[in-house]
Order: C-alpha cells, then sequence, then structure tokens
C-alpha cells in the first residue's frame, strides 16, 4: 500500500469517527434543547443553579491541551520530534486534569444532593458530561498511542498527528458547547 493511500485511509476513518461522534452529541444537544425550551423556569424547580469554578476549569483546561495537540502536529510535521513529545506530554497532562476536574464536578454535584436519580436535569447533565468523558478517554488513548508511534519519524506519522488533533479539537469544541448550554446559559 502506497504512503498516500495510507494517509487517505486514515483520513477518511478519522472523518467517519467524527461524523458518527458529532451525529450522536447533536441528537443529545436537540433533546436537550427540546426539555429546555419545554421548561417554565431553568434550572427547574428545587435544582440550584451549578457552581461554574469546575466547568470553567474544564474549559481552560481543554483549550489549553487543544493549542498543545496543536503544537504537537506543528513540531511533528517540522521533524522536531523531540519538541512533539514535550508538547504532547503536556497535552496528555492538560487532557488528564480534564478528567480530574471532570470526576471532581461530578463528586461536587453528588456532595449537593444532585444524583443521577434525582430527575431528567440531572440525568441529563451526567449522560452528556459521562458520554464526553468516555470520548476523551478516547482521545486520551489515541494521545498515548501517537506518543508511541511517534518515533516512527515517517510520513504517516505526520497523519496520524493530524487525525489525533482533530479529536482532541473536536472534543474541545464539543466541551465548549456544553459548557454554554449546561452551565452557563
Amino acid at each position: 500500500m502506497t504512503v498516500k493511500r495510507a494517509e487517505m485511509q486514515n483520513d477518511l476513518a478519522m472523518t467517519v469517527v467524527l461524523v458518527s461522534a458529532a451525529m450522536l452529541f447533536v441528537t443529545l444537544f436537540m433533546g436537550y434543547g427540546i426539555y429546555r425550551s419545554s421548561a417554565a423556569i431553568w434550572p427547574p424547580t428545587g435544582f440550584n443553579p451549578i457552581s461554574l469554578l469546575l466547568p470553567t476549569l474544564s474549559t481552560v483546561l481543554i483549550a489549553i491541551s487543544s493549542w498543545f495537540s496543536h503544537q504537537t502536529t506543528v513540531a511533528t510535521r517540522e521533524g522536531h520530534f523531540a519538541r512533539a513529545h514535550g508538547h504532547l506530554n503536556i497535552t496528555l497532562a492538560l487532557g488528564t486534569g480534564f478528567m480530574v476536574s471532570q470526576a471532581l464536578l461530578w463528586a461536587n454535584l453528588k456532595a449537593n444532593g444532585l444524583l443521577v436519580a434525582s430527575g431528567i436535569y440531572t440525568s441529563i447533565l451526567y449522560s452528556f458530561t459521562w458520554i464526553h468523558a468516555f470520548h476523551v478517554a478516547l482521545g486520551l488513548a489515541s494521545l498515548i498511542y501517537l506518543k508511541i508511534v511517534l518515533s516512527d519519524k515517517t510520513r504517516l506519522v505526520l497523519q496520524k498527528a493530524i487525525n489525533v488533533e482533530k479529536f482532541w479539537h473536536f472534543l474541545g469544541i464539543i466541551w465548549g458547547v456544553m459548557f454554554l448550554i449546561l452551565f452557563v446559559l
């Protein structure tokens, strides 16, 4: 198989992954929109607004990690593999920090009596964040995979870096939308 063909197959596979995940999240956002638009008051009676501290921390962490993910791809493209590894390590650390901030958010919700079984509002909140966290875990696994293959130093490793970056940026965009609709608006 030629390098160009392998690149095209990798790019097509990532496109399928991104479209599939986008369809999942768009469906969730539409369901949330229908539920939210039919609510007379928000948040529903009996629920206090959620503190923005941990969701904001999560947003900052994933945004900065996205920048470092891009820097990983730039360094890989330029053949600076040591720098690419450094940026990738920072991306991994920030991505792990994002997951820790999510775990703290869930612990905080639980401590405030906001359980999955508390109603549709909390079920939606947990569902969104758990599904996103699952995808972030996949993203972290992809970053670890990239760390392993980065020493390959071939043209294909650049395509892998580009695809991992696309997925990581996608997760950041989804989190940004979630942050706005679940916690800010």
